[in-house]
């Protein structure tokens, strides 16, 4: 089990560590060390090898600092501190290396875990300031509950350097990263289906009536209310849930937040923005000291004074106490931000800490928790917007509940080659509960909330507007596929399956209704004759567009007549919101019923004149360029042959022997074994039931994996039972190879059984 860290840093624990030079010295060397030796750091236990440098989950260079969910658009978002300005792999204009982060949900307190998927973002050695915030998210497909039975679920999240956390294996341990694991609060369904609406309540319907029922039809349920002030007055009566809280919105609502607080001179009047000035960019503080204006009271009609449950309040009390209370944390707070370099998007972390005090339970309207970014460019701050998330009254776990926020950047305009250095802007985020911040204050200090700044590093590569950038093929960064044979760079591995094409269109037109086009053509390398790619089909994403909140959406592409999908992304839609499309897919193309070996790919932009834009030209580290891409696909899985052909006994006599057969605690089983494919990655014996096994398992005469093999594997294997129990067993010998595809990589396996007597 690793170590799992469930704090959210707080500011201030962003001091960059020393780097010794022996382990810098190891990083640099770290590849090539567990090419010959997967376990030479110790992180690899199961395997044959020897542990030579034992180090895991160091955070000297990168550490996962907070993780959240996102529950409107059900994404798991986390914020990744980069510390050094060195150990990353190579400068701006090298191949650099890659942070790594894994996704776990667990419905059962931890004791099985859900892979959610996994992102990923690239590093390089620069210099300036330190640390660097970035940021990664997956969208999940978690489970949804009933207002009524809403429970926290666990996310875990595993960072790792340059290697990527095996999928499906929550107790990854990585040489150089951490491990958090969070409590979230998925959002709840107003639709169950019958047999939960049945089940969890007591009504009870004839057997006739019940057999007419479809049990996955759903219950359709009022939409969620706000609670007026007398519900809010009853709900928290009995309570730690101060009158100055839950009369909060009604009060900011009545007369407005800095009415409110310029109604006890706590703070001047504002002044209304002169002309010309820009918008998020804060005026100077006045030099002339402003008297307190006259006490603004209550309106005598306000329903708040109309409560029975308030008849002994002193309103007057709680009004003083409410404009007195700035920056409390009690309830809420901004642990991390960060910027998501594929998304271009910031993201907050917050901590929900309290069971009650949200304006009400799963099944009301809650509140809102506001978190407005600005950012500054070099000439002040200057607002980017506001994202919000919903929280309500419910079970707090101990390190409470962690909530995201997510808002598109649109920073294309800001990039620079990367021979003129970094562009690293300061990013300022301000957490408020209830009401949002002003956008044109930055220093605005809320009510109950707080604030955090961070410094985030943009990616590299000056931008021409609407030229597309075909960027990534199936989550791979294209300038990582050597263009020679088709191949990743360093895993020598194709493609197949359904092989993702993903790319965005820069300064795309701010506009509600998509006017920007792309088509995407294959061809066989050699060919002259291109193919357009036009079979429909459905992509999903997020959009702000008019709503309260984020939305999820899904929207099935069709092309128009000469082969032009519609691009669907605008990261700001001036004064109106985003649209945003996940993993910035431009085409999932179906390669199955394909020819293997080489196919190039082509994608071009259309306006709205009709006017064709060329790929941008991509510059890639190893100072080759792309336009179009080169891949190489396989879609055939491995040819795996095992057999068992002897049986050694304790005394020594050998007898030849066949599967399905009986042998004694002790004897030797033997056999032979012979795999094949064009990209081999790796063989393993499975013997079932390991609870009987006790550990033990067949030994090959050969190497087992990549690089060792390549295209062939094979030999002997010897089993010794003489540590198992009595028992039947299965034997399986499994292969994979190197294809990336959607659900990993191709394989296949053999097996046979027989059984194990005293």
């Amino acid at each position: 089990m690793p170590p799992v860290d469930e704090t959210t840093p707080r500011p201030g624990r962003g001091r960059v560590t020393k780097v010794s030079a022996r382990e810098l010295g190891l990083r640099t060397r770290a590849k090539a060390l567990m090419l010959g030796n997967p376990n030479y750091f110790g992180t690899r236990p199961g395997t044959s090898f020897e542990a030579v440098e034992k180090i895991s989950f160091s955070t000297t260079f990168e550490q996962l600092t907070c993780v959240g969910l996102n529950p409107t658009i059900d994404q798991l978002e986390a914020v990744v501190r980069v510390s050094q300005t060195a150990g990353y792999g190579g400068a701006l204009c090298g191949a650099g290396s890659r942070e790594y982060v894994r996704f776990f949900v667990s419905y059962d307190a931890g004791a099985t875990w859900t892979d959610a998927g996994m992102d990923s973002f690239a590093v390089h050695d620069s210099a300036g300031a330190r640390p660097l915030e970035f940021a990664v998210d997956v969208v999940a497909p978690l489970k949804h509950f009933w207002c009524l039975f809403a429970r926290p679920v666990l996310v875990r999240a595993i960072l790792s350097w340059n290697a990527a956390p095996t999928a499906g294996d929550p107790d990854f341990s990585p040489v150089w990263g951490n491990v958090v694991t969070v409590s979230v609060a998925p959002r709840t369904t107003k639709l169950p289906p019958w047999s939960e609406f049945l089940q969890h309540t007591d009504i009870t319907l004839p057997p006739a009536v019940l057999a007419q029922i479809d049990p996955d039809a759903t219950v359709t349920l009022k939409a969620a209310e706000t609670l007026s002030v007398a519900e809010l007055a009853q709900t928290y009566a009995g309570t730690d849930v101060e009158p100055h809280r839950f009369l909060a919105p009604a009060i900011f609502d009545e007369i407005g937040v800095e009415t409110t607080r310029a109604s006890i001179g706590l703070v001047p009047p504002a002044a209304p923005t002169a002309p010309g000035i820009a918008a998020g960019v804060a005026a100077a503080t006045p030099s002339i000291p402003i008297p307190p204006p006259t006490p603004l009271p209550l309106p005598a009609s306000s329903p708040i004074f109309q409560i029975p449950q308030l008849k002994d309040i002193d309103l007057g009390t709680i009004i003083a106490t409410l404009l007195k209370t700035d920056g409390d944390t009690s309830y809420e707070e901004l642990g991390c931000i960060g910027y998501d370099p594929a998304e271009d998007a910031l993201i907050g972390i917050l901590t929900v800490k309290k069971p009650n005090g949200y304006s009400g339970g799963p099944c009301t309207a809650g509140s809102v928790e506001h978190v407005a970014f600005w950012i500054d460019w070099g000439g002040g701050w200057s607002y980017v917007g506001t994202a919000g998330v919903v929280v309500h009254d419910e079970d707090v776990p101990d390190g409470g509940l962690r909530f995201a926020v997510y808002l598109p950047l649109a920073s294309t305009a800001h990039r620079r080659d990367c021979a003129e250095g970094p562009v690293e802007p300061r990013v300022r985020a301000i957490l408020s509960w209830a009401t949002p911040p002003p956008p044109a204050d930055p220093e605005w200090v809320p009510t109950w909330g707080n604030r955090e700044e961070a410094t985030i590093q943009l990616p590299v590569g000056a931008l021409s507007p609407l030229r597309p950038v075909f960027d990534f093929v199936s989550g791979v960064s294209v300038c990582d596929v050597d263009q020679s044979d088709g191949r990743t760079a360093g895993g020598d591995n194709p493609f197949g399956g359904v092989v993702t094409i993903s790319g965005f269109i820069p300064d795309a037109p701010d506009v509600a209704a998509p006017q920007m086009r792309y088509r995407v053509r294959v061809r066989p390398s050699g060919s002259a004759l291109w193919t357009t790619l036009t079979t429909p089909f459905t992509v999903g994403g997020t959009r702000w567009i008019g709503t309260t909140f984020p939305q999820s959406y899904s929207q099935l592409q069709t092309p128009d007549a000469d082969g032009f999908f519609p691009y669907l992304v605008d990261r700001n839609i001036a004064g109106a919101g985003y649209r945003t499309v996940y993993g910035d897919v431009l085409y999932p193309w179906d390669t199955t019923a394909l020819t293997a070996g080489l196919w190039e790919i082509e994608v071009v932009a259309k306006d709205a004149f009709g006017t064709v834009y060329p790929a941008q030209i991509l510059q890639c580290s190893d100072g080759t360029v792309r336009t179009t891409v080169t891949i190489r696909l396989d879609e055939k899985p491995p040819k795996v042959v095992l057999e068992i052909t002897e049986v050694e006994h304790p005394d020594g006599s050998v007898h030849a022997t066949g599967p399905c057969k009986r042998f004694t605690i002790g004897d030797k089983l033997r056999g032979t074994y012979a795999v094949t494919d064009e990209h081999l990655s790796q063989i393993w014996f499975e013997l079932q039931p390991d609870s009987s096994a006790l550990g033990a398992l067949p030994t090959f005469s050969g190497p087992t994996a990549f690089p060792a093999v390549t295209t062939t594997a094979g030999g002997t294997w010897e089993l010794d039972t003489s540590i198992m129990a009595a028992c039947g067993y299965v034997l399986t010998l499994w292969a994979h190879d190197r294809t990336i595809t959607p659900g990993g990589p191709w394989r296949d396996r053999v097996l046979f059984g027989f059984s194990l007597e005293a």
